[in-house]
């Protein structure tokens, strides 16, 4: 047999205060007594949780169903490492010229380097 569920407003809630026990002793399978705003609450949350949990999935879906297949046939790996490497290449030119220069910052403490070492 299965216990019957009251909900209660907060004003019928305070009038059964301190008759729980009473309640309980005259039927053990009694009512379940519950406020009504905590199953509100509950219901709430558990709506709150099914929505995120389905944008979650519809993004999932979208990235596995549009972005995989575009990415497997148009992959940009290569060319962004050409790219890369070119990158590279530029600055360890920029840098090499740089540090060649008679007056650059690296001679000069390379040379009080070894002035102070000999």
């Amino acid at each position: 047999m299965s216990k019957k569920k009251i909900f209660l407003n907060d004003q019928k809630k305070k009038d059964l205060e301190g008759f729980e026990d009473i309640l309980d002793l005259i039927d053990p399978d009694g009512p379940d007594i519950q406020n009504v705003k905590n199953q509100q609450i509950e219901d709430y949350e558990i709506y709150d949780f099914l929505e995120k949990e389905n944008l979650r999935l519809e993004k999932i879906d979208q990235f596995l169903t549009t972005h995989l297949p575009i990415d497997k046939k148009h992959s940009q790996t290569k060319k962004l490492i050409e790219k890369e490497r070119k990158d590279v290449a530029l600055l360890r030119e920029e840098l090499v010229s740089a540090c060649a220069q008679e007056d650059s910052g690296i001679n000069y403490y390379l040379g009080e380097i070894f002035r102070n070492t000999f």
